[in-house]
């Protein structure tokens, strides 16, 4: 039906549609680009596309609603045997369907047409040479091609004319044809061979049974479309032989031209190809783009990316695949100067967003590529989210140690030395604490190494618990702790002992068959020396500590502190 502005809101969705190769959604219903949806085929769903019609109805067919329409991203026929719709061409259309094949054609069978109530544009002709592969790129949509008459002929069919292009390569012949119900009565019967030919019309496909080749044709849209623009000139004789003579030396040169052009293409083919298969077996992710579009992707950057096919992530932007926090990264990487710079090649690590929300931890290495004979980059991701868990994981096994899981010796000497700069800078004296598990010899003797591995996992718990999150816990050597207390470690540090008591007492299981207990000595660590003589003095001053404890019989609390809480 034709909707007039009234009864169709919005007449700018004609602009947005045939101008942007994207879906675009109208009243619930999703328009999808014509290229998408030829590239479903087989989905078996109804869908919905729009464009505007480079043919009116009533050209292609006499008794049936048969179009054809184009947008940004290509073209279809859409067929109708029972729909009467008035479509002018230049018209803007939409029309819902399902896609099926007529001898070969792709076409929407169509069960609504939508004519918008937007300012008539006609569709431009695409110029393209005669050759059968590029011209099957362009299916459904207007194009114009020049050429010479090598046949004509009739059949009950219709009317044809096979046009030869300029270029010596294979497929480089086209079929004009005319279908016996057309809706324009034309002749084609003036054409004569060797004629020149300017022909315009709509790219179809034909294949009477499925094991046949396709052949591409052209269907003009009236007389108009068909032009003769040279006739051959009668020639004498003399000039006979003389293009006879020229004809053999030239047909002698094409044919030798032709067999080198023939192995040189087999070679690239070949080479293609090849290319293709080391491509489909790379178990990293390749992807072509050029401005911002992804023109290429293998198998390995489907299956990174969650997708069901490398043919889904063709034509979407690559920049929706890229963390935000990575974009700069990937843009510099991608950038020409950077690549010169780099010998060609840029290798930085990102992150990718998956198609199910989640992320990548990815390697990229960035190159310049040519595309279709156009400027293009190439993108080869690794998945290093193992490595990166990895490294990390190997990192914490050097720092932690194993039994306790507080830090080891490497990693409170790592941590207390950027610890012992800062308080250097600040002008502050770090507490350092020493804490001894009593008796974990005679522990393992009675009660077996377990019950020993226990006692110190019970007393790393509960020394970590009484210090601050900042504090740098280690576990010295066999029965020795030690702890780095930093700004405030001072006020922090009293009673240390007696909180000592209490989180062990706290942590230790019911009916423990042997006692925790723990000794803690305290001393302030000269920021002003290498953290190892001030270590080496703090532990000589515990020493003195405690020998002074011992002979005076007194307990300081803040030196020399046994546990007085036992574990129950």
């Amino acid at each position: 039906m034709r909707v007039t502005p009234a009864t169709f809101a919005g007449t700018t969705l004609a602009v947005v549609l045939f101008t942007a190769p994207v879906a675009y959604a109208q009243g619930g219903t999703t328009i999808r680009p014509i290229a998408a949806v030829i590239r479903r085929e087989g989905g078996g769903e109804r869908v919905t596309i729009a464009g505007r019609a480079s043919v009116a109805s009533g050209k292609l067919q006499a008794r049936v609603f048969d179009i054809a329409i184009q947008d940004a991203t290509g073209g279809l026929r859409v067929f109708s045997r029972n729909m009467a719709v008035s479509v002018e061409e230049g018209d803007s259309v939409i029309a819902s369907g399902m896609l099926k094949r007529y001898r070969g054609d792709l076409e929407l069978a169509a069960n609504s047409i939508v004519v918008l109530p937007a300012k008539p544009r006609l569709v431009t002709p695409r110029d393209l040479p005669i050759d059968g592969a590029l011209i099957g790129r362009y299916p459904g949509q207007l194009v114009r091609v020049r050429g010479r008459a090598v046949r004509t002929g009739r059949s009950e069919g219709g009317q044809y004319v096979r046009l030869s292009g300029t270029r010596n390569i294979a497929g480089d012949t086209l079929t004009v044809w005319i279908p016996a119900n057309h809706g324009v009565t034309f002749d084609l019967g003036a054409v004569q061979a060797n004629d020149s030919l300017t022909a315009t019309g709509i790219v179809t496909a034909y294949q009477d049974n499925s094991d046949d080749p396709v052949v591409w044709q052209l269907i003009p849209r009236d007389a108009r479309d068909v032009v003769v623009s040279e006739r051959p000139r009668v020639v004498t004789p003399w000039m006979l032989w003389v293009a006879l003579a020229t004809a053999s030396l030239i047909g002698l040169a094409i044919v030798i031209g032709r067999y080198a052009s023939r192995r040189q293409l087999a070679a690239l083919r070949e080479t293609e190809a090849r290319y293709r298969q080391l491509l489909a077996l790379s178990p990293d992710a390749v992807l072509v783009h050029t401005l911002g579009i992804i023109r290429f992707a293998n198998p390995a950057a489907a299956q990174l990316f969650g997708v069901a096919s490398e043919i889904d992530l063709v034509g979407q932007a690559i920049d929706q695949y890229v963390h935000p926090d990575s974009r700069a990264a990937l843009d510099a990487a991608m950038d020409p100067a950077t690549l010169r710079d780099s010998g060609g090649a840029a290798r930085v690590r990102a992150r990718l967003l998956l198609t199910d929300g989640g992320g990548a931890d990815v390697e990229v290495t960035s190159s310049p590529c040519v595309y279709l004979d156009q400027p293009a980059g190439v993108l080869l991701a690794r998945d290093i989210s193992a490595q990166l868990r990895y490294e990390r994981d190997l990192h914490a096994l050097a720092l932690v140690d194993e039994l306790t899981g507080l830090q080891n010796r490497r990693g409170f000497t790592l941590f207390a030395e950027q610890e012992l700069a800062r308080a250097r800078r600040n002008g502050r004296t770090p507490v350092l604490v020493f804490a001894d598990l009593d008796g974990l010899k005679q522990i393992n003797d009675a009660h077996g190494h377990a019950a020993g591995d226990e006692a110190l996992r019970l007393t790393g718990r509960a020394l970590r618990g009484i210090l601050r999150e900042t504090d740098i816990v280690a576990r010295w050597s066999g029965d020795e702790f030690v702890a780095l207390m930093g700004e405030g470690g001072e006020a922090a540090a009293e009673s240390i002992g007696l909180r000592l008591d209490a989180a062990i007492a706290a942590l230790a299981p019911e009916g423990l068959a042997y006692e925790v207990t723990a000794s803690v000595g305290l001393s302030a660590l000269n920021p002003t020396l290498p953290l190892a003589d001030a270590m080496e003095r703090a532990d000589a001053d515990l020493y003195a500590q405690k020998k002074r404890g011992r002979h005076s019989g007194e307990r300081d609390a803040h030196a020399h502190v046994d546990s007085g809480q036992k574990s129950r």
